[in-house]
């Protein structure tokens, strides 16, 4: 946030007191400014991860550099069954968290919603990327929310798909990853389990991957959750 400020301070200086440039008075505050971000929460299962995650969130959060020591000199700790979730970080009264759980089973509930929710390549790796997709939705904030995925799967053409299917089993074998899965049809049916809710604002496929790489920007419509609700309660009573 300082350095944001700095910039609008000396762009301002520069260029003239438009109100592009201008530090407004609500920017000074927590939460004044748009993209501000009050509190940060990550999930992983592997420890190793968490170990990487760690060192770059003391690199990157500014403060934590000063209350976080450089290496952890603990053990990491293991999961004992999936709904158990351990605390990594718990810094600055909370506000950042780096968790040990498995998100598959669920997300974590240091937060009701999320604003935003972001994977990037794990669809290709869980058991049940539909039912994932589902959980994320359900605790992403509707409407304004966003969930932000950044996944590899199905290309744009045959050939190249016919490659992946070939040797999706021997690359899962090493690496725990089925690249082949179809990214956008795992959006489509969990929309369809949500009863249509879960919207693509924005999909990007770079040409240079062959459609391979694709980064999708979902939102939850809650406009459709009572009709949603109606047909769960007619299928219960059946």
């Amino acid at each position: 946030m300082a350095k944001i400020l700095d910039i609008k301070r000396r762009n301002s200086s520069f260029f003239g007191s438009s109100s592009k440039n201008k530090v407004l008075p609500h920017e000074y505050y927590v939460g004044g400014m748009e993209g501000e971000v009050l509190t940060y929460t990550a999930v992983d299962v592997s420890p190793e991860m968490l170990s990487v995650a760690r060192n770059r969130l003391r690199e990157s959060i500014p403060g934590l550099k000063q209350i976080m020591a450089k290496t952890r000199t603990e053990p990491y700790p293991s999961l004992s069954s999936p709904e158990e979730v351990i605390p990594v970080v718990a810094a600055l009264d909370n506000r950042v968290q780096l968790l040990l759980g498995d998100a598959e089973y669920d997300l974590p509930k240091t937060q009701e919603r999320y604003d935003t929710i972001i994977q990037s390549f794990g669809l290709c790796s869980v058991k049940d990327p539909k039912s994932l997709l589902v959980k994320m939705a359900k605790r992403v904030t509707p409407n304004t929310g966003r969930i932000l995925l950044l996944e590899h799967g199905r290309g744009y053409f045959n050939l190249l798909n016919t490659w992946l299917d070939k040797y999706a089993p021997s690359h899962f074998a090493k690496y725990g990853c089925w690249w082949n899965r179809d990214i956008e049809g795992l959006v489509r049916q969990a929309s369809e389990e949500l009863g249509g809710r879960l919207e693509v604002v924005k999909v990007e496929k770079p040409w240079w991957h062959g459609g391979t790489t694709v980064v999708l920007e979902l939102r939850v419509n809650d406009e459709g959750r009572k009709e949603q609700d109606k047909k769960e309660g007619e299928k219960k009573k059946e």
